[in-house]
């Protein structure tokens, strides 16, 4: 009888973990009701210390991470559908798969708490659990192909005051202080004194973020800037019989009359289906009142024996008479390239049976001597480390996307979330043209100027004063987090040492 009750329960502790794991994704945008993130997360803890069985343990981290998984990233699957390739049952499956591959790191995080610390009661467990649940979020964002989209830190892009710790602390060290804030939270009920010590980082981060910092001037950099979003369904995006008509609908925004003079008109990813080096006198003719021009393309290079194909963000200057370019560097699985293919022997969704190649390096084009860019393709806006060696580099971060493919999820605006943390770690502005999604001025301190909303069609124009901010991210990277990993095992070395001698000499 008493094993028969033990079953029904670990029954319904699975079903209402999963749901924990569901509500954590409301703290992500467009949602942001981060208080659920953190009640799920301190739940999952106290389930945890529940659990007598390290298999148990095992999969319930699997369970909890795969409701908050499918929950966060369900929107992939319309991809699936909008493409033409297998509807939405290849995307649920391909999601769900996903999801499972992320959960299991959450599986080990939970099996490795459990294995180190049973109890879950004391100053080396909360400092224990605070240390692996950090380095299994790192560990999310960065195995394989890398896939930062979810760290928990992404709950906290809703306001100017608690955004603005990414200035210093990036992603992952931000991930660890909530993981900080979540322990204490769940320590409240061991130990008040140690909960609040647990709480204190993440209020001293929240409090250093919202100091003043020193911000830069260059010399004349002002520059009159206009973002184009044609909304363009993605359905019909690559209709062979409508081509021109959603090059006329780009030309006709970009040609409208502007109050000012405007320096750059900035275009969507994969704005144009022709080879912009190659053919762009249709362009040249049509934008009368365009000097200089970004926009999104594909790059071909040809060999006796090899086609590639890329990627690319293109400025084009001074009325077709100088074109730079940077071909995209971090490339969407499946999307952009097929894994394995060559065993596999799949056919890509999007070129036929041709994968895009990688960009070579970062490039920074410069559209004069005062207005510097640093060119981001999609997702790449995610990827800081790319690009850090360059900062001082460039004052000015243009992304171009295209999320057509997600339609109204939550997909595009998870998307602009993480692109105001990318603005906020390098303290400049980050312009961001979408087909559609949500094009959007977003300033160095991760604030919305002006955007247009998903589904919309229309023009930004805007004169914007190129400020830069000094950020500790932008100088030292990731080796924040790293120093905060190393702190916290120490830490942990110095408590259990000091705890084996006191229990020694008593």
């Amino acid at each position: 009888m008493k094993n028969k009750i033990k079953n029904i329960s670990y029954k319904y502790q699975t079903i209402f973990i999963f749901l924990a794991g569901c509500m954590a994704s409301l703290g992500f945008a467009p949602q942001n009701i981060f208080i659920f993130t953190i009640i799920s997360f301190c739940y999952a803890l106290v389930i945890l210390e529940k659990t007598q069985k390290k298999k148990q343990a095992f999969i319930l981290g699997l369970t909890f991470g795969l409701g908050h998984q499918v929950s966060s990233l369900y929107w992939i699957a319309i991809s699936f559908d909008i493409a033409n390739y297998g509807g939405y049952i290849f995307g649920a499956l391909a999601v769900i798969f996903l999801s499972i591959f992320l959960s299991l790191i959450t599986a080990t995080s939970f099996f490795l708490i459990k294995i180190f610390s049973n109890k879950l009661n004391n100053i080396s467990s909360a400092v224990l659990i605070i240390i692996i649940f950090s380095l299994s979020d790192w560990v999310r964002g960065n195995i394989l192909w890398e896939f930062p989209w979810t760290p928990i830190s992404a709950i906290w892009t809703f306001s100017k005051l608690t955004i603005s710790p990414f200035a210093i602390l990036g992603s992952w060290g931000y991930s660890l202080i909530t993981f900080s804030l979540i322990v204490g939270i769940y320590f409240f009920k061991h130990n008040v004194k140690q909960g609040f010590l647990m709480v204190f980082p993440f209020i001293f981060f929240l409090f250093l973020g919202a100091l003043p910092v020193k911000k830069y001037i260059g010399e004349s950099s002002r520059i009159n800037i206009r973002l184009v979003q044609p909304n363009i369904e993605q359905s019909d995006k690559w209709n062979i019989k409508k081509l021109d008509e959603h090059l006329k609908k780009l030309i006709n925004l970009s040609n409208i009359k502007s109050l000012k003079k405007i320096d750059l008109v900035i275009w969507p990813e994969t704005s144009v289906p022709f080879d912009i080096e190659k053919s762009n006198k249709q362009l040249r003719e049509s934008l009368t009142n365009v000097n200089n021009l970004i926009v999104g393309a594909i790059r071909k290079t040809e060999t006796v024996d090899k086609l590639k194909i890329f990627n690319s963000l293109f400025l084009i200057k001074d009325s077709f008479k100088s074109i730079q370019y940077h071909d995209k560097l971090k490339l969407v699985p499946f999307g952009e390239f097929i894994p394995f293919r060559k065993y596999l022997k799949f056919k890509k969704f999007t070129l036929g049976g041709i994968d895009f190649s990688y960009g070579e390096q970062v490039k920074v084009l410069e559209l004069n001597s005062n207005v510097k860019i640093l060119p981001l393709i999609c997702y790449e806006v995610i990827f800081p480390k790319i690009t850090r060696e360059k900062s001082n580099h460039y004052n000015l971060i243009v992304n171009i996307t295209n999320d057509g493919w997600y339609g109204k999820s939550s997909g595009p605006y998870q998307h602009l979330a993480l692109a105001k943390i990318r603005a906020v770690q390098e303290g400049k502005f980050l312009l961001r043209a979408a087909n559609t999604g949500v094009s959007a001025i977003i300033n160095y301190e991760g604030k919305v100027i002006e955007k247009i909303g998903l589904g919309r069609k229309g023009i930004i124009d805007k004169e914007l004063v190129l400020i830069k901010k000094n950020t500790m991210y932008s100088k030292f990277g990731d080796n924040i987090f790293l120093f905060l990993i190393i702190l916290l095992f120490f830490l942990l070395i110095f408590i259990n040492i000091n705890y084996k001698w006191v229990n020694k000499h008593e």
